[in-house]
């Protein structure tokens, strides 16, 4: 850890010191409504060398001499060339727009899915386009078509899913919303599904250890939500969606926005859904998926000033579900051996505010405090065992960027805070109560160096004083290299720590009869993750495509072993002593064969293993190998749509059974399995209608729950769960908008 620490501050002491060039700087507007309106993403290039403004329209560019000519272009708007003599940082660019462009030829060809070439850090980006080749309801179901990304579900009751990326659990991906940390804590099992698919713009997801800005959590990647902004161009007025499905599952998407004069903007957000019907598609007398109803409401604010710019969301949710077997009633038979059940009920407040601070003398600095806070309450009960938890938390970043000499060198420098206040109350352990509170804060500082577009670093370093666990140094750093003008690799490195949530994350705990044992003297877990990429445009028959292959490795320094093989009626919880690793492996290819038919396919191996015992054991439910194909084509006129996604999942090993008796066994290794999914939409005037079919092999996990006709007894386990349990579903819905 310390010889890696040193070799970052050597090559920033290094690097700070760099051939100093001419800046030049200002802004890009835009006329609206007879107002200046700052532009952002213009492109404004040299000969030698370019860049994008930013949200508020500035820009920074080095240039060798002078004079330089400059041009400033953005779709849909007239270019403008100018030549000028001397350094400024002050420059005003207005762009007039294009009358006679029409706004579908602007949109025609925007990428749903592309993978960044000028970022350090190797990330993908999704929007909305993408998200909707499925039927995308919520954040769980926005992956169907990435490769990057895996969604599984936590256990056979409950319905709870969570994200796998790089082989591990989605508690090594740190999730973020508009840069704010989410999915923390007791939102780790349910998160996913509190975030409705209608209100995102766009999904970013990196791999491997993400920027030391956004904190010390991201230990094999970010996923980074942006919601719907209601000062974007194209941003609905009016939005509505309907969907419902042939399993009972209705929802209602609204969304409502205004831009109240030029300086303040605002969107509300509405969601309510329900699961209705009882499936039992395997016939063992459980509910496949949990009955129950969710109200989400989220209000986003933008107010924009000369100086200042703010982001204010503030957000309620109220979510209640219960499983269980069929003939459960959640009045009559809680805490009772009538019949199994569960209910989990989730109470949710949050509140954001995002404060940018312009500097109208420099171009070059800016600086943002983004501050959260979190009130999340859950009350359950799975059979006998109840759960009921409460999370207090807040969160603060204040971040400060400028340049060094010139815009070859970047930093960005800040201080942080998270505070974490959570209770949990259980009635199977030894101890009922367990109360924990984390204060942590923290400093950072990121470097980035830039000269010329074929090669970045991006090197950072944050020390956090944890109140529980002391000082801990996390140090990170990406290099970017362009090594043809289509060839981009990509290398990475870094550390990164949390700390483990027993309850909250392990479903298995409560869907079972095994008894939890938990070893003293827990302690945070830690990694180092390593990896690299190679990112290639090609031309194939005249057309573009694109191939993507990348390696990381994650080694566990310490983890919180959850060993699910010890004993089929045991659960316990320790230390890692010993190894646990994760090698994953990726390529996938896009290519465009004939214009408006998009074909993507990846594969991808896993290798992961931990020390269970004294055992180096591949990791259970995780497959080792899976291959995922996705073709979207649209008619020339952009009214017809199909999508075709298909999943196949290699096998998985499943916890040991062996020790029960014959009729309470599982076998060692589960089936492989193929999904395949099916869309269509259709394109009116003023709304669209989508239809599609899940599934449509209907494969399901026969065998999901162990023991199942003996609810209560001490061979009962549901989290033993590798496969869907919906067979075949039929959708349909509507999206309508008024712009």
């Amino acid at each position: 850890m310390q010889k890696f620490t040193f070799i970052i501050l050597f090559m920033l002491c290094k690097l700070f010191v760099g051939a100093q060039q001419a800046v030049i700087g200002g802004t890009v507007y835009c006329i609206e409504n007879e107002k200046k309106q700052p532009l952002p993403s213009a492109l404004v290039k040299s000969s030698t060398t370019y860049t994008l403004t930013n949200e508020q329209g500035k820009f920074i560019l080095n240039v060798d001499s002078f004079p330089v000519v400059l041009i400033v272009s953005f779709a849909g708007f007239l270019s403008d060339t100018f030549t000028l003599n001397k350094p400024t940082t002050e420059l005003e660019v207005i762009l007039e727009q294009y009358r006679e462009l029409k706004e579908a030829e602007i949109t025609a060809d925007e990428l749903t899915a592309l993978h960044s070439i000028r970022k350090p850090i190797n990330t993908e980006i999704l929007n909305q386009g993408e998200l909707k080749k499925a039927a995308c309801c919520n954040l769980a179901e926005s992956f169907e078509s990435n490769a990057s990304v895996d969604v599984s579900y936590t256990d056979a009751v409950t319905g709870a899913r969570t994200i796998q990326m790089l082989g591990l659990s989605g508690i090594y991906t740190q999730m973020l919303t508009e840069n704010t940390p989410v999915t923390r804590v007791l939102s780790a099992n349910y998160g996913l599904s509190f975030i409705p698919g209608t209100w995102i713009e766009s999904i970013q997801i990196s791999k491997g250890v993400g920027s030391v800005v956004n904190g010390y959590e991201s230990m094999a990647g970010q996923i980074n939500i942006e919601f719907l902004k209601p000062e974007n161009y194209k941003a609905d007025k009016i939005f509505l969606n309907l969907y419902t499905n042939a399993m009972g599952r209705s929802e209602a998407n609204l969304h409502l926005g205004k831009k109240l004069n030029d300086k303040v903007s605002s969107y509300l957000f509405m969601h309510g859904s329900g699961f209705y019907q009882k499936n039992d598609h395997n016939h063992d007398n459980f509910l496949d998926n949990p009955l129950g109803k969710q109200i989400n409401i989220t209000n986003r604010w933008k107010i924009q000033n000369k100086k200042t710019e703010q982001v204010i969301i503030i957000r309620a949710l109220h979510d209640e579900k219960h499983g269980g077997e069929l003939n459960f009633n959640p009045t009559t038979d809680k805490f009772t051996t009538n019949a199994y059940g569960t209910l989990v009920k989730t109470r949710l407040a949050e509140a954001i505010v995002k404060n940018g601070f312009l500097f109208p003398s420099s171009a070059t600095k800016s600086a943002g405090i983004i501050a959260a806070a979190k009130y999340h309450q859950q009350n359950s009960f799975f059979g006998l065992r109840t759960f009921d938890a409460l999370q207090k938390s807040v969160y603060v970043n204040a971040i400060f960027q400028d340049i060094i000499g010139n815009s070859f060198h970047q930093y960005k420098t800040g201080v942080s805070y998270q505070f974490d206040e959570v209770t949990e109350n259980v009635n199977f352990t030894n101890q009922s109560l367990y109360t924990r509170t984390e204060s942590v804060p923290g400093v950072f500082f990121e470097y980035n160096y830039s000269p010329k577009d074929k090669f970045t670093m991006l090197a950072g370093i944050r020390a956090d004083y944890h109140n529980l666990y002391g000082l801990k140094y996390t140090p990170r750093l990406h290099f970017r290299y362009q090594v043809f003008k289509n060839t981009t690799l990509r290398a990475s490195a870094g550390t990164g720590f949390r700390t483990a949530n027993i309850f909250a994350e392990n479903s298995a705990v409560f869907v079972s009869s095994r008894n939890v044992y938990r070893e003293p003297g827990l302690k945070p877990e830690e990694s180092i993750n390593a990896g690299m990429s190679i990112l290639q445009k090609l031309k194939l028959f005249s057309r573009e495509a694109t191939l993507n292959i990348d390696f990381y490795k994650t080694d566990f320094l310490n983890q919180m072993v959850v060993d699910l093989d010890k004993n089929p009626q045991e659960i316990w919880f320790y230390n890692l002593n010993g190894k646990s690793y994760s090698n994953s492996f990726q390529i996938d290819f896009e290519f465009e064969p004939v214009k408006n038919l998009l074909i993507k396919t990846a594969y991808k191996n896993y290798r992961v293993f931990t020390n269970y015992h004294g055992n180096l054991w591949q990791r259970p439910f995780i497959p080792q190998d899976r291959i995922m194909f996705n073709f979207s084509w649209q008619t020339v006129n952009k009214i017809w749509k199909f999508d075709f996604i298909s999943n196949w999942f290699g096998k998985s090993r499943i916890p040991h059974t062996g020790s029960n008796p014959d009729d309470f066994r599982f076998a060692a290794y589960s089936k492989t399995y193929t999904l395949v999914h099916i869309q269509i939409t259709k394109l009116f005037k003023w709304f669209e209608l989508y239809a599609g079919v899940e599934n449509i092999l209907n494969f399901t996990q026969h065998d999901a729950i162990l023991a199942y006709n003996d609810p209560f007894g001490s061979y009962f386990d549901a989290s033993l769960i590798w496969g869907p349990l919906n067979g075949r579903n039929f959708y349909a819905g509507l999206r309508w908008s008024l712009k």
